[in-house]
């Protein structure tokens, strides 16, 4: 099982990727653009399970 530091880790690298890959393709295309689109949206699901993470760090933390 991994750990929530341990996915912290990989989903903030994740982010990291996907955040320069957008400016990249978003300097390239219209906002609007399916690529653009597409990339944004797979940055707000991972910005979803950052936040699920650290909701679980900080709930762990309290106990």
């Amino acid at each position: 099982m991994i750990s929530i530091e341990s996915e912290l880790e990989q989903v903030v690298k994740k982010l990291e990727l996907l955040r320069r890959e957008l400016e990249l393709v978003a300097s390239s295309f219209e906002l609007v653009h399916q690529d653009v689109v597409a990339i944004s949206q797979s940055l707000d699901k991972l910005i979803v399970r950052y936040m699920q993470l650290k909701n679980q760090e900080e709930y762990i933390k309290r106990k």
